[in-house]
């Protein structure tokens, strides 16, 4: 399993707006994308402008229907979305490892 983690930092005013469109547009997706094995929107409690979409996906072929051959570059962004936006897009991706079993030495 791959978790993509998509962080914006979102204008001053602008948080509410953008939840809002974030929140639509992502809704659909379990529906729309095969490998979606889930997905949530977190806001920073700290500071209310940093946001994160994060999805957790089956494998490779997930990603590549979801955001592209580039998927591991290159973020899915929404019409007009820089607008809400005081830098571009940051994005991770992280290895889902299981927990518990054996110990480790």
């Amino acid at each position: 399993m791959i978790v993509r983690v998509s962080e914006a930092h979102v204008r001053d005013g602008l948080a509410d707006e953008f939840l809002m469109l974030l929140r639509e547009l992502v809704a659909s997706f379990p529906e729309q994308y095969d490998g979606l094995l889930r997905h949530d929107v977190l806001v920073d409690l700290a500071d209310p402008s940093r946001v994160q979409y994060v999805s957790e996906w089956a494998d490779d072929a997930a990603l590549v229907a979801y955001a592209g051959t580039d998927w591991r570059t290159q973020p899915v962004t929404f019409p007009d979305e820089e607008r809400f936006l005081r830098r571009p897009l940051e994005l991770r991706h992280f290895a889902s490892t299981p927990v518990g079993g054996a110990a480790a030495h």
